[in-house]
């Protein structure tokens, strides 16, 4: 559909013809906006009919609308167009060049054979000015701003931006949480949930977790031969280089990883010591 009052203003009246052949929009008395759209169609459960499920409503605007003595009045009318659906299915045209109401041509652009630059540049400033003024308005919801060259081109946006809303979303994969994550961190994958539940309780965070099984000589025994002949030598050079500081973490890890494998076992404690230690390779 589109409204009557479009019949009223000279920028878009010339395009009436060119939206109810391409469209097949009808002239109805809307109130909030210019254009109504079908983005897509259901059918009808009672009759069988195809009925739009989904609408575009759109407003247009011309370089007029944001002249000091319009833009409050425009503004006050995105506004209201905006809350009825709160952004969604909704969008402004801006017609950067509207049609000349008048022949004129001044006698120097005549001689020259050229247009007057001012009718190209005034739309463009007149965009900008919108998109600025709009940045400014919290109360508005976004709403997408098209610009549109000619009033020729206005079937063939609005068919492409249909074409956009119609698309079905992209499915995203759920992202793996925190906690799912953690339950990879062991030696024999998946951990039991109780014990992600207790490693949570005992370590702030998987940094905690990581420092606390690399670094202590006191961690309860790693399953790997070759990650025990090597721990003592670590840590002496970890104690030497930090002193009464490197003596304090140690002790408190030390407890850290005790009370898990009480908690734990001893099994699961060195599953959870060997994935920090080891390498592990991704198939």
């Amino acid at each position: 559909m589109f409204a009557t009052s479009l019949r009223r203003r000279s920028s878009f009246a010339p395009g009436i013809q060119g939206l109810q052949s391409s469209l097949g929009l009808r002239e109805n008395n809307l109130a909030t906006h210019d254009l109504e759209i079908p983005i897509n169609t259901s059918p009808n459960p009672r009759n069988g009919n195809t009925t739009p499920s989904r609408r575009l409503r759109v407003l247009l605007l011309a370089p007029s609308a944001v002249s000091e003595a319009k833009l409050a009045e425009t503004f006050e009318r995105v506004s209201h167009f905006a809350s009825l659906t709160g952004g969604e299915d909704v969008a402004i045209v801006f017609l950067l060049h509207p049609p000349q109401t008048s022949n004129f041509v001044s006698a120097k652009h005549l001689a020259n054979g050229t247009e007057d630059p001012s009718t190209k540049t005034e739309g463009v400033y007149a965009y900008s000015k919108l998109q600025a003024e709009m940045i400014h308005r919290s109360d508005i919801p976004y709403v997408t701003t098209l610009p549109l060259s000619s009033l020729e081109e206005l079937p063939a946006l609005l068919k492409r931006h249909i074409a956009h809303l119609s698309r079905p979303p992209l499915q995203q994969k759920p992202a793996a949480t925190s906690f799912e994550l953690l339950q990879l961190c062991t030696a024999n994958p998946p951990m039991a949930q109780q014990t992600a539940f207790i490693l949570s309780d005992l370590f702030t965070d998987l940094r905690d977790l990581a420092t606390t099984c690399t670094t202590v000589n006191s961690a309860p025994d790693s399953s790997s031969p070759s990650e025990r002949a090597g721990l003592s030598q670590m840590s002496g050079a970890f104690d030497s280089s930090n002193g009464l500081s490197s003596q304090f973490f140690e002790a408190n890890a030390t407890s850290k990883l005790k009370r898990l494998r009480d908690l734990v076992g001893d099994q699961e404690c060195c599953d959870i010591v060997d994935f920090w230690k080891e390498e592990w390779l991704l198939e």
